[in-house]
């Protein structure tokens, strides 16, 4: 659990990366290809993290409660803010993988919820990939604006050892 634990906050740094790359002006401009620029990202998985951090408090992780269009993809200082009160969070957990009920809606169709069992450790691999995702997506983004990351940014786990065996 402590694995999964650090793996999970190395990835809210990555998300710390993303921001201190992308603040000021260009934070939360969209590209000529998106509708979101990077704040919206940003907001986006900070929300789910938000979601398990409230989840862990009242027993029901709810990822349908996010706020949209929050001061987080405005402003890169409170993201920021966030990044590192989680972090905070995370390393203060009980390496105790805990049993969860999770909500989430599961239709584009029409609202349809569905509440499944979990543990804390399938969720805390699911933000990671969730994150990473967004990151990866926020970062291309990025590059359309202009802005210059990190190679490593946003790389899944299993590209990196692929990339690593090909030397």
């Amino acid at each position: 659990m402590k694995l999964l634990l650090n793996a999970t906050i190395d990835t809210l740094e990555q998300v710390k990366q993303l921001i201190g790359f992308a603040s000021g002006p260009l934070y939360n401009q969209p590209s000529a290809h998106s509708q979101s620029g990077i704040g919206r990202h940003v907001r986006h998985i900070l929300d789910h993290f938000w979601a398990l951090q409230l989840g862990m408090e009242q027993g029901v992780i709810d990822y349908n409660q996010r706020q949209r269009d929050s001061e987080l993809e405005q402003q890169p200082e409170l993201a920021l803010a966030r990044c590192q009160q989680l972090i905070e969070w995370l390393d203060g957990q009980i390496e105790q993988d805990n049993s969860l009920q999770v909500i989430s809606e599961i239709s584009v169709h029409e609202q349809q919820n569905i509440e499944v069992s979990s543990l804390l450790s399938r969720e805390l691999l699911y933000l990671i990939n969730h994150t990473i995702h967004h990151i990866a997506y926020a970062k291309l983004l990025g590059q359309q604006l202009g802005l210059q990351f990190d190679a490593a940014l946003g790389l899944a786990p299993s590209t990196a050892s692929y990339l690593r065996g090909q030397g």
